[in-house]
C-alpha cells in the first residue's frame, strides 16, 4: 500500500472521529441527556461498527467529547477588564459567565454524572473549576486585597456552574433572571468585603 492510500485512511479516520464527537455534543445540546451509540451513528453518518473502532467504548467517546468541550470553552473565556469601577467589572464578569455557563450546561451535566467513575473526567471538572476561580480572583484583586479569604470562596460559589444550574434548572429562572441574581449576589459580597481577621478594613471605593 502506497503512502497516499495510508494518508487517505488517516485523514478519513480523523474526519470520522471529529464527526462522532461533534455529533454527541450536538445531541447533548439538543437535550439528549446521554445519547446512545445508535443516535450518534445516525447523526454523524459514521456506522456503529466504525464508532467502536475509533473509540474503545462509550466512556472513551464521552471523555473525548468533554475534552472537545473544554477547548470550546477556553475560546469563550475572553479577557475581561481588570481595572476601573467595581460595577463595570461585575457586569463584564456576569455577561461572560452567563454565556459560558449556558453553553457548557448540557455537557457539564454529563460530566458530573460520569465523574465518580472516571478520573479523567473528574480531573477536567477540577481543572475548569480552577480556571473559573482564577478568573474571579484576578478580576477582583483590589477588592480581595486585605479581605477575609472567605470572600473569594463566596464569589467563586456565586459565579459557579453549580449555582447557575440551581437558578436555571431548579428555580426555573430565565437567562436574564439568573444573570441578575448572580450580579446582585456578587455586588453585595463585594460591597460588604469582610476584612481579614486582624487587618484594617479597606477604604471605601
Amino acid at each position: 500500500m502506497d503512502g497516499t492510500a495510508i494518508d487517505g485512511r488517516v485523514q478519513r479516520r480523523v474526519r470520522n472521529r471529529e464527526a462522532v464527537v461533534d455529533a454527541i455534543l450536538d445531541l447533548l445540546v439538543e437535550g439528549h441527556e446521554q445519547p446512545t451509540a445508535a443516535l450518534v451513528a445516525e447523526r454523524s453518518g459514521v456506522s456503529m461498527r466504525s464508532i467502536f473502532r475509533l473509540f474503545d467504548d462509550m466512556a472513551s467517546l464521552h471523555r473525548a467529547a468533554i475534552a472537545r468541550q473544554a477547548e470550546r470553552v477556553a475560546s469563550m473565556l475572553t479577557p475581561l477588564p481588570d481595572d476601573g469601577p467595581t460595577a463595570a467589572r461585575v457586569a463584564a464578569l456576569v455577561r461572560n459567565r452567563a454565556a459560558v455557563l449556558e453553553a457548557i450546561s448540557p455537557v457539564r451535566r454529563l460530566a458530573v454524572r460520569l465523574a465518580s467513575g472516571s478520573p479523567p473526567v473528574a480531573g477536567e471538572l477540577t481543572r475548569s473549576a480552577g480556571v473559573f476561580r482564577g478568573q474571579v480572583e484576578h478580576l477582583f484583586r483590589p477588592e480581595l486585597a486585605g479581605a477575609d479569604p472567605t470572600l473569594l470562596d463566596a464569589l467563586d460559589l456565586a459565579t459557579s456552574w453549580e449555582s447557575w444550574e440551581r437558578l436555571r434548572a431548579t428555580q426555573g429562572l430565565d437567562l436574564e433572571g439568573a444573570a441578575a441574581v448572580v450580579s446582585t449576589t456578587v455586588s453585595s459580597l463585594l460591597a460588604t468585603r469582610p476584612p481579614r481577621p486582624g487587618a484594617e478594613p479597606p477604604p471605601p471605593r
